[in-house]
């Protein structure tokens, strides 16, 4: 697909949704974007890509109200004229250790890491599938799952849950929308750790992944601009970006 003039809504994801936003920018492709809560930050980027000369607008949207979803495609195709890609980065991480779970913190992954990515997708395929074929395609959707719904750890049970089910879903969606709209999926290690981590987290990150090395958000981003630039012929993958975290630890005896 070629970006230039086409329409990308980006949902949540601050940090790796703004540095993604600018390399789309600069390919010529017009962005919409989606927050909760935090319009200051969002409008920032929307300025930045408007200096790169493309257009650009941010919509407030609670995606886990799945009419809210659905108004927020409106919206785009209406300021657009079209929805080409979607990028659904939307989700919350929460720590929860098995000893302090409640109902509610199993309901909130859902909604946030599941159910509004899924409302946002449906709804965007249905734009998409309203568009004329251009090469074969009508539109392309990524979203954002993690490394490590494969390979579990601690103290994200209700998150992992979520994000396995999004992983499933890309997949079915895939199969869905064929031949006409490709659906990919992210899952990243860390990327850009927390400013609050520790020297000792962030050694033993590097120890656990093949590459002995934390990633950052172009490493990211480059597998998406793949995605969306780089092949037409790859849907229902979950592409793992982590430095090899999956395979576990490859020195000493584990």
């Amino acid at each position: 697909m070629r970006l230039a003039g086409k329409t990308v809504l980006i949902t949540g994801g601050r940090r790796l949704g703004a540095r993604l936003a600018l390399l789309l920018a600069e390919r010529g492709a017009n962005l919409a974007f989606s927050y909760h809560t935090s319009p200051d930050g969002m409008q920032k980027v929307v300025d930045e890509c408007r200096l790169i000369g493309v257009e650009a607008e941010a919509f407030r949207a609670d995606l886990r109200n799945p009419e809210e979803a659905d108004l927020l495609v409106q919206k785009t195709v209406t300021r657009f004229g079209s929805l080409d890609v979607l990028v659904n980065l939307t989700s919350i991480y929460t720590r929860t250790p098995f000893d302090t779970l409640q109902p509610n913190d199993y309901y909130e992954a859902i909604a946030s890491n599941l159910s509004a990515p899924y409302f946002t997708a449906v709804a965007a395929a249905k734009a998409m599938l309203q568009q004329p074929v251009e090469n074969g395609l009508q539109g392309k959707i990524i979203h954002f799952t993690d490394w490590a719904v494969d390979r579990p750890y601690r103290y994200f049970l209700p998150y992992l849950v979520a994000k396995g089910g999004l992983a499933t879903l890309t997949k079915a969606l895939a199969v869905e929308l064929a031949p006409t709209i490709t659906v990919n999926a992210i899952a990243p290690g860390t990327v850009e750790p927390s400013a609050n981590a520790s020297d000792q987290k962030l050694e033993q990150i590097r120890s656990s992944s093949a590459l002995h090395r934390i990633g950052s958000a172009d490493d990211v981003n480059r597998a998406v601009m793949y995605l969306l630039e780089g092949t037409d012929f790859v849907t229902g993958e979950v592409y793992r970006v982590d430095g090899g975290r999956f395979l576990g630890a490859t020195t000493g005896d584990v």
